[in-house]
């Protein structure tokens, strides 16, 4: 189970990066999009799931990657970003909730930009409850 005294709690925020033409070009390739200059909506996960990696590397947290199944996921402009655009990112635990013995984690995740927020971007991670087998290891 996680941990329900981090809702609330905000990861430190990411050092700046730079959006370049070339990290927009490559992850328009990778999801089979034509290359238009023009950033593709999801260009953000790139940003924001490694800004949430310190959960996972954080024990006391009690996130387990291998029973993470991602169920949503939403994206909030608050103008369009442009290659030039140098951004942070910052993660907060927005909730935790049991249900049936599994946690349902909502992440909101804010990116900035030298101008202001420049995005919002909501995450609803499913994690499955740890189970015995029959020999008694966990699995």
């Amino acid at each position: 189970m996680l941990d329900a005294s981090y809702v609330g709690r905000s990861l430190p925020t990411t050092e700046p990066v730079a959006v370049t033409a070339a990290s927009v070009t490559r992850f328009a390739e990778a999801l089979g999009l034509p290359d238009t200059g023009a950033i593709p909506p999801t260009y953000l996960i790139s940003l924001t799931l490694p800004a949430a990696d310190r959960l996972i590397d954080d024990p006391d947290f009690g996130l387990d990657w291998g029973r993470v199944l991602h169920r949503e996921q939403r994206f909030a402009y608050h103008r369009e970003l442009r290659a030039g655009d140098v951004l942070t990112v910052t993660v907060t635990i927005e909730s935790i909730k049991t249900v049936a013995g599994n946690d349902l984690l909502s992440l909101r995740t804010a990116v900035d930009s030298q101008d202001g927020l420049a995005a919002e971007v909501w995450t609803t991670l499913f994690v499955a409850a740890a189970t015995d087998d029959p020999a008694g290891d966990p699995q």
